[in-house]
Parts: structure tokens; C-alpha cells; sequence
């Protein structure tokens, strides 16, 4: 079953489908917590957007994605197995999980590769990448951040110079979004402009086993350049449909306002 699925304030479109097939491929006892705070329009960077995301880190693989997409699916396929999914889907509790994110980056799966999968309207697509991609310069900065000793090195990686300050004293080689590769977890990492900042926020052991899976949805294999061509296509294409629309489609204007402000991505 498909679910589009529209907040208040974008036009991103949230798919999920309950009924497809989902392979496990890890899962994890540890859940950490990421507040990402990000500039979405170079045109006003004052206006800063801010939305939790997670990362689960499995014996061998982990899974990083937006927490309300990750809770919205949970209840989802709960819903839809106890058959409740039609109460669930028109009904008010959906709207606690609105997000802008519903990519799922996966480290490690497969071995020695990091896939990216989302959908860009009207494919699900995704792409992968060498696990070691990001090439660290390590530093003698410390600083002190929370209750961690933390150590700053930098990258380039997706058009972006990055800082990022991990803690030796949590052995995770892992971080937010796709970044990985230090000798120590990475807690706080943001670009040289700071239009994106991951803020580490907790970390917690589950008893209960958090399952890290893989759903199939019929993905298309692409590249990163043209999953990112595509990305763009689909913007520049709801902008040039509301102008076709002309100004007496209020629901197209509202979607190209959105659009037009979503200028600035995490990678170009």
C-alpha cells in the first residue's frame, strides 16, 4: 500500500509501503541520537530548520535515517499487522511524525559499502558507495563537548569542507548521515559554512533488539551523480509546473514557493 503523505509546511512527498517485503539485516542495542539543525535556503540563512535523526548501530551494520520516518514505518507495519492500518493512516496520530527526510543510509550493507535509497518521485532509487569514501585529516585540536573529550579532524565530501569532533572514549568508527572512518564516535560535525549541523543529543542501550531492515521496494541502482541529477530534475520540475499552472493554482504556487526555498542540499 503506498502512502503519500504531505506536511504542513513542504511538498515532500513521504512514501512508505507497508506490504512490500523486508529482508533483516542486523540488529541493534544501540541508539543514538542526532539533532540536525540546517539552512535550507541560501536566500534567508537566518531560518534555521532543526529534526531528530538516528543512528542504529548493529553488530555488523548500521542505519542512519530520520527518527520520525523510522517511527512512522514501526507503527506503520505494527498497524497494518494487527490490521489496523487504515485507522492508523487517517487518523491524527500520523501527523506526530512529519519529516522532511526519508532516505535510509545503510554502513556496511553490502560488506564494504555504504547504500543510500530514497525515493525521488516517481522511482525509488538508490546508490552505494566505498565504505573507506571519506578521506580524514586528523588534528591535534581537543575540546570538550558535553561530558566527552573530543578530537577534531576534517574532510571534503559532497561539494562541503567538514569538521567533525569525535570522542576515543566511545569506540564506534561511526557518525550522522553517511560520515564514518575515525578511531572514535562522532558527536558533533558540521560543513565550514555551518548550513548543516549534527549535534550528538543521547545515546542509549535498548534491551529490546531494534531491527535494522531492508525493505524491498523495487529499487532502481543509480549513481550518486545521478541520483543527485535526479534530486534536482524533480525540483526544478514542480517549479516549472506551477509556472505552466499559472497564478490561479494556489496549491501549485504554495509548491513552488516551498521548493524555491529548498535550495541549499546536504550534497551537490
Amino acid at each position: 500500500m503506498f502512502l503519500f503523505y504531505h506536511t504542513n509546511t513542504s511538498i515532500t512527498n513521504i512514501c512508505t509501503v507497508f506490504d512490500h517485503p523486508s529482508k533483516i539485516l542486523d540488529s541493534a542495542n544501540l541508539i543514538i541520537t542526532y539533532k540536525m539543525s540546517w539552512k535550507q535556503d541560501t536566500n534567508n540563512l537566518e531560518y534555521i530548520r532543526q529534526e531528530n535523526m538516528i543512528l542504529l548501530v548493529g553488530k555488523k551494520i548500521s542505519m542512519f535515517m530520520s527518527y520520525n520516518f523510522y517511527k512512522f514505518n514501526l507503527i506503520g507495519r505494527k498497524a497494518e499487522r494487527e490490521g489496523q492500518l487504515d485507522e492508523f493512516l487517517h487518523g491524527t496520530e500520523r501527523g506526530n511524525f512529519k519529516t522532511r527526510f526519508t532516505y535510509k543510509i545503510y554502513k556496511n550493507y553490502p560488506a564494504g559499502r555504504i547504500t543510500y535509497a530514497d525515493k525521488v518521485m516517481p522511482a525509488f532509487l538508490q546508490y552505494d558507495e566505498n565504505l573507506n569514501t571519506f578521506k580524514w585529516q586528523l588534528t591535534n585540536l581537543i575540546d570538550t563537548i558535553g561530558d566527552y573529550v573530543a578530537h577534531c579532524a576534517y574532510t571534503d565530501y559532497g561539494g562541503r569542507h567538514w569538521i567533525a569532533w569525535y570522542a576515543t572514549d566511545i569506540p564506534l568508527n561511526d557518525g550522522p548521515y553517511k560520515f564514518r572512518g575515525l578511531p572514535g564516535l562522532i558527536i558533533k560535525l558540521y560543513d565550514d559554512q555551518k548550513h548543516y549541523v549534527f549535534d550528538m543529543v543521547s545515546m542509549e542501550r535498548s534491551d529490546k533488539a531494534m531491527l535494522i531492515e531492508y525493505m524491498d521496494m523495487g529499487w532502481v541502482q543509480t549513481t550518486r551523480p545521478e541520483f543527485l541529477k535526479a534530486q534536482k530534475n524533480f525540483r526544478l520540475d514542480i517549479i516549472n509546473r506551477a509556472k505552466e499552472a499559472g497564478v490561479d493554482n494556489e496549491g501549485q504556487q504554495r509548491a513552488v514557493r516551498s521548493m524555491t526555498k529548498r535550495n541549499n542540499p546536504i550534497e551537490f
